[in-house]
């Protein structure tokens, strides 16, 4: 029905006047305002120059099923995501296509409770969507559109309150901290919360024009600009974002990334030293995060791809905190999102009790090599892939919480499709890179061969 658009807990995703048009929008809004029942809706954006074409025909769908609006204007995703819960709206959405190229948007669908939906939620949604009724609304019980400007100020305020940080001892260290937010939501936001925690901050791409400067992911490869101006600048640490601001990366003070997965890392680090508890991490996420679960004899629990799994996960076992290794942090304190805001509040906190500088506290960290690469699904059925791909290791080391992960004593390899893109996404992780390697190609080479079979 919806041709060329990505839909899946991680919203409705596609390629501007291709999958994702106004029309597709205004529907969707419309459907999301039955599921809510008319309720509130808090609407938020990230700064993509399409966003505020799409931020007119969500108001008509979700005006025409009778929801008021509170529009909080450009923010991250998670102070969207705070303000659904803190304002007692229905549910709320988010126009962002997160960290996929300029060509794309997307609308991401927030829970009265702040997360996002799950699976059972979007299910749900989508049979509203795709089968009806939409809510219409007469001519006098319509809803109302407001703007509120108070969403930057409250999230700050949240962050800033959490009992996880000393901000004293922070603020007494002037750290000095580069900040990249590739010209997206956290523009503006992102450089007062460093601010505010006493840093001497050095900002580079934050006009907040939502042109992308570089490639919107926060990968090592990508963020080269912020790693010359960290030791241009003689920083102790810089932070990259992506456009809506959920995601981060950490370089150290010598200008050397050191990848989402340590950035999670250091944050879940921070937390369990100060409030030990259950963490909860993706699939993908690097065994690092295992390791240091054990150090503190803590149970670290996996759940599928998807901040919503993520979410639901912690939920359920009451963990503390956890996160995808993308560098999206979640602490439970705060809220069950994605939050870059949080992620550097963290590291700091855990840089102002140390005495030795980023890069040393890293090489301590237990040592393993991820890779990570792409198939694209084009002629093919994923599922169908994935079960032959299955078949074709032990029993006994294959898991199908999500694609297919093989699992050894010292590293593992996962194939599965994509919540955001039409692809394959296969990440190989072992202490040994050529292990790591090694089982990547393995992997690769099975899946041509099934795909090669299949075209037939």
């Amino acid at each position: 029905m919806f041709k060329g658009l990505m839909t899946s807990v991680s919203g409705v995703r596609g390629i501007v006047g291709e999958g994702l048009t106004p029309e597709v929008a205004l529907l969707w809004a419309g459907g999301f305002g039955t599921w809510i029942e008319g309720r509130k809706v808090v609407l938020a954006r990230d700064s993509r120059p399409t966003g505020w074409m799409f931020v007119h025909a969500v108001k008509a769908g979700l005006m025409s099923a009778g929801c008021d609006i509170e529009d909080v204007g450009v923010v991250p995703t998670p102070t969207g995501a705070l303000a659904v819960e803190r304002r007692g709206a229905g549910g709320g959405i988010i126009i962002t296509a997160s960290h996929n190229p300029q060509p794309w948007n997307a609308l991401k669908f927030v829970r009265p409770d702040g997360r996002m939906l799950t699976a059972n939620d979007f299910s749900e949604l989508e049979h509203i969507v795709t089968d009806g009724p939409i809510r219409s609304a007469a001519w006098d019980k319509i809803g109302r559109s407001v703007d509120w400007k108070g969403a930057g100020e409250m999230y700050l305020d949240a962050a800033l309150g959490l009992g996880l940080l000393d901000l004293d001892r922070i603020r007494r260290k002037k750290l000095r901290v580069a900040i990249d937010c590739v010209n997206g939501a956290g523009s503006m936001l992102y450089p007062l919360l460093l601010e505010a925690l006493g840093c001497e901050v050095t900002s580079i791409y934050c006009d907040g024009s939502g042109f992308f400067p570089r490639s919107p992911e926060p990968g090592p490869e990508n963020i080269q600009e912020l790693c010359r101006c960290v030791v241009t600048n003689k920083c102790q640490v810089g932070f990259a974002v992506d456009p809506d601001g959920d995601r981060l990366a950490a370089v150290d003070e010598t200008g050397q990334p050191i990848g989402e997965e340590t950035t999670l890392a250091l944050a879940i680090l921070n937390t369990l030293a100060r409030r030990p508890g259950p963490v909860v991490i993706n699939s993908l996420t690097s065994q690092l995060i295992c390791d240091i679960t054990r150090q503190f004899e803590i149970d670290c629990h996996r759940s599928k791809v998807g901040e919503a799994n993520v979410a639901a996960l912690m939920k359920e076992v009451g963990a503390v905190v956890g996160g995808e290794g993308n560098g999206g942090v979640m602490l439970a304190e705060l809220h069950l999102v994605r939050d870059a805001g949080v992620g550097m509040a963290l590291i700091l906190n855990e840089m102002a009790a140390a005495r030795k500088p980023l890069s040393i506290k890293v090489a301590a960290l237990p040592q393993y090599k991820m890779l990570k690469t792409t198939y694209p699904i084009l002629e093919f059925n994923p599922q169908e892939a994935l079960d032959i791909l299955a078949e074709r290791y032990p029993y006994d080391q294959v898991s199908r919480t999500d694609g297919v992960r093989i699992a050894n004593d010292h590293g593992w390899i996962q194939a599965r499709a994509s919540n955001t893109e039409p692809i394959l996404r296969i990440y190989s992780e072992d202490r040994d890179g050529e292990q790591a390697e090694s089982a990547l190609n393995e992997m690769l080479e099975n899946i041509e061969s099934i795909v090669s079979r299949l075209k037939r």
